[in-house]
C-alpha cells in the first residue's frame, strides 16, 4: 500500500552499513524529529529506531545489513520466514519484547521492495508486508519491507527492514505522523564517508579518503 512504497524510497536515503564495525548499538549516526517523549536507539550506519516511551507498540524501524557474517540466518531464508520466526528478536529492543509475529497480507504493489532486491543482487528477494504482532503484550499491527539475501546455501542476510507499527486499532490513524517521522530521518555528515560505499575509482585513479584522484593520496589519505 502506499504506506509501504513512501518507506521503501525513504530507505534508499538510509546509509549502507560497510562493515561491522560501523554498527555500534547504542551509538546514533542520524538524526531523526520525534515526539520528545519517545525513545530513540542507534545503531550506527546500521541505521534507527523509534518508539513511544509510552507506549511501545508505536514506532517505526529503519535498519540495514543485519544477520552479516557469523550472525547469518540459516540458507534459505525468506522475507516471510525472517519477519515470522526472527524477526521479533531484531525487534525486540530495550524493554520491548515482540511476539506473536505473523503476516496478515501482503501490500499491493511490490515494485519497489523487487527494486531493492534487484540492487541487492540476483540471489535476493524482496517483500513488503503487513503484519500483526504483539509488543509487551499490546496488540499491534505494522508495515513493512524486507529484502534478504542467499549466499549459495552458506546462509541469509537481511539487507533492509524498514516499517512503520503502531497499536492495531490505531494503526490507520498513526500511520501519517509515523511516515512524517520516518521522513525526518537524516545522516549526519560527519559519518557519510564512514557509512556510504566508496566511490569505485578507475582503474587508473588512487582511492583516498575523500575522492578519486589523480595523483597519489597525500600523508593523510586525503587527495592534495
Amino acid at each position: 500500500m502506499k504506506y509501504l512504497l513512501s518507506l521503501m524510497l525513504l530507505m534508499a536515503t538510509v546509509g549502507t552499513c560497510i562493515g561491522d564495525m560501523d554498527c555500534p548499538p547504542g551509538v546514533a549516526y542520524y538524526t531523526i524529529s520525534a515526539p520528545e517523549d519517545w525513545s530513540i536507539v542507534g545503531m550506527g550506519c546500521c541505521g534507527i529506531t523509534a518508539s513511544d516511551s509510552t507506549n511501545p507498540a508505536r514506532g517505526i524501524i529503519a535498519l540495514n545489513r543485519l544477520h552479516q557474517g557469523f550472525n547469518m540466518l540459516p540458507a534459505y531464508t525468506t522475507p516471510e520466514t525472517y519477519l515470522e520466526n526472527y524477526m521479533p528478536q531484531d525487534f525486540s529492543l530495550g524493554d520491548s519484547q515482540v511476539t506473536d509475529m505473523r503476516i496478515i497480507g501482503y501490500e499491493d504493489n511490490q515494485d519497489l521492495a523487487n527494486a531493492f532486491a534487484s540492487y541487492t543482487g540476483f540471489l535476493a528477494s524482496g517483500k513488503s508486508m503487513r503484519g500483526s504482532f504483539s509488543v509487551n503484550g499490546i496488540p499491534a499491527k505494522g508495515s513493512f519491507a524486507i529484502v534478504t539475501n542467499e549466499l549459495l546455501g552458506y546462509g541469509t542476510t537481511v539487507e533492509f527492514l524498514a516499517g512503520i507499527y503502531a497499536p492495531a486499532d490505531q494503526f490507520d490513524t498513526d500511520a501519517p505522523m509515523l511516515l512524517d517521522v520516518f521522513k525526518s530521518i537524516q545522516l549526519m555528515p560527519n559519518y557519510s564517508n564512514i557509512c556510504t560505499p566508496p566511490e569505485t575509482c578507475l582503474s587508473w585513479q588512487y582511492s583516498c579518503k575523500d575522492k578519486c584522484c589523480s595523483e597519489p593520496c597525500n600523508e593523510y589519505g586525503y587527495c592534495d
